[in-house]
């Protein structure tokens, strides 16, 4: 019996000694170049290196991230084997400044909308809207009276694309140009937003305004909401000024106290002296005194 439980004792420790080596898995490598060379390599989050460059990794599945100042950040998820070198080829993707849009319309007098927002009015010649977005963006110039003109332009990184908007009158429907004192104004036609109210000699335009009766709103911070209705002829381009006035403070009355009657006080420090009885008094006080003594008698 005990020559069957030593060899067993003996072969249970040998086991123990060995599983630990088993698990302990031999490390794998990284090597990382870039294209085009240059950057940090971080894995896991944590800097590694600079590109090219080799590390030394456990086993396993692990965020490889190249960052360079002038680079999009390259980042994926890259498995690595014991034992083995994984290579890493990054290609950078050129970091794209902004663009700008040069506008030069047909007519003096237009409002630029770039993605359905206000960019700038155009007097005469050619406006330039820079720091864009080197992606397509939607162009819409605007006169009262005439249809708008639209367009998609691809912006290029670090350039000025060139736009030449063309516009026709519009005969079926009217426009209307708005300016408001002070400037600011949130504008609605018809409870529809059209835009805000324009600072010095600049006009909110506002084109395609269907023949008829219209409602126009003006809202501002600290001023009354103002409303104007018009009717509107097709081809005609009315001006509409408005003068919006602040609203008004409420003041608390504050009532007015009656005076307090305030009490004299007297001077002298003596009391008064006692005054004397009235004639009235004196004869009272006789008779009764002499009332006194008959009845004695």
């Amino acid at each position: 019996m005990r020559q069957t439980v030593v060899p067993l004792l003996f072969i249970l420790i040998i086991a123990l000694c060995i599983v630990p080596v088993a698990a302990d898995e031999a490390s794998g490598y990284l090597s990382v170049t870039t294209s085009p060379t240059g950057g940090q390599v971080y894995i896991d989050h944590k800097f590694v290196m600079n590109s090219p460059g080799t590390a030394e990794v456990r086993p396993g599945s692990h965020l490889v991230s190249i960052q360079s100042s002038e680079y999009f950040t390259w980042s994926d998820e890259v498995f690595v084997r014991s034992g083995e070198t994984t290579k890493v080829d990054a290609v950078m993707q050129f970091y794209k400044g902004p663009g700008s849009i040069g506008l030069t319309s047909s007519m003096p007098e237009v409002d630029v909308y770039i993605d359905d927002m206000y960019y700038a009015s155009v007097k005469s010649g050619t406006v330039t809207i820079p720091n864009l977005s080197p992606v397509e963006h939607d162009v819409r110039v605007v006169k009262a009276g005439y249809h708008d003109f639209t367009t998609t332009v691809q912006v290029l990184s670090d350039k000025i694309v060139g736009v030449y908007s063309d516009q026709t009158k519009d005969e079926r429907q009217a426009g209307i140009r708005i300016h408001s004192e002070p400037a600011g104004a949130v504008v609605f036609l018809d409870d529809d937003y059209v835009g805000i109210t324009q600072s010095g000699n600049e006009w909110l335009q506002i084109s395609g305004v269907y023949p008829g009766s219209h409602t126009l709103s003006f809202a501002k911070d600290g001023y009354v909401v103002s409303t104007i209705t018009k009717e509107y002829k097709a081809g005609d381009v009315e001006d509409v000024r408005v003068t919006l006035q602040p609203v008004p403070v409420e003041t608390t009355a504050v009532p007015t106290e009656s005076p307090a009657e305030t009490a004299v006080v007297p001077t002298n420090t003596v009391p008064p002296a006692p005054t004397k009885p009235s004639a009235l008094f004196a004869g009272l006080f006789l008779l009764g005194a002499a009332g006194i003594l008959l009845s004695r008698r």
